[in-house]
């Protein structure tokens, strides 16, 4: 039976850098998948329709929840986020690996439907530093920032989800973190395939 693809499941506070980890990873690994979440936000500057995110109307959103076309999907900071089902489906099982880059809300209902991952969560390196870097993306005004740091506060108070914390000082580091995460995850032995027919028959039919 061939190995099914891992989902890797990466969360961060707003700012801390998880996109531009992201970004690197599918430099680094370029046979990694990236699942491409649907919003019903406007596009930030830079950003383009079905690499960064599927942008689509309240609407849309809300018929796509009606018919079961998401894995999760949740309401952050008065617009709605949603992970498409059918592609991650199909990714995993054709053994590819996928990263899902989601929120807290994402991961709780994850969790909550005891799905399995690789969960990461990306730390800031100080609350400082958060906000310095929120600050240089010139996006939003300063009580947006203020109103992001205190969520970025109780979303570090939910690591708890997660099976790996990485604190993004240098994001080369990071990310040769993040494959080591990979590496060793692939390696387990309920997910271990050995290139060996012979004993990769006993490993899956187990004692005698």
């Amino acid at each position: 039976m061939a190995q099914e693809g891992i989902p890797i499941i990466i969360s961060a506070p707003s700012g801390a850098g998880k996109t531009t980890i992201c970004q690197a990873l599918a430099q680094r690994l370029p046979d990694l998948n990236f699942s491409v979440s649907h919003t019903t936000r406007k596009p930030r500057e830079n950003e383009k329709e079905g690499v960064d995110y599927h942008f689509v109307s309240k609407e849309t959103f809300l018929e796509m929840t009606n018919r079961n076309k998401f894995l999760e999907w949740a309401k952050i900071h008065d617009n709605y986020y949603g992970t498409g089902l059918k592609n991650i489906e199909d990714t995993l099982k054709k053994g590819k690996d996928l990263v899902l880059e989601l929120d807290i809300q994402g991961v709780e209902s994850l969790r909550a439907l005891k799905y399995e991952g690789v969960y990461v969560f990306i730390l800031p390196p100080s609350l400082e530093e958060l906000e310095q870097r929120l600050t240089r993306r010139g996006t939003e005004s300063g009580d947006q920032i203020q109103r992001r740091l205190e969520v970025g506060k109780n979303e570090i108070a939910q690591s708890h989800l997660y099976d790996y914390a990485v604190t993004n000082v240098n994001v080369d580091e990071s990310v040769d973190t993040i494959l080591a995460i990979i590496h060793a995850e692939k390696n387990r032995i309920r997910r271990y395939q050995p290139d060996c027919p012979e004993i990769r028959k006993i490993l899956e039919s187990g004692p005698a």
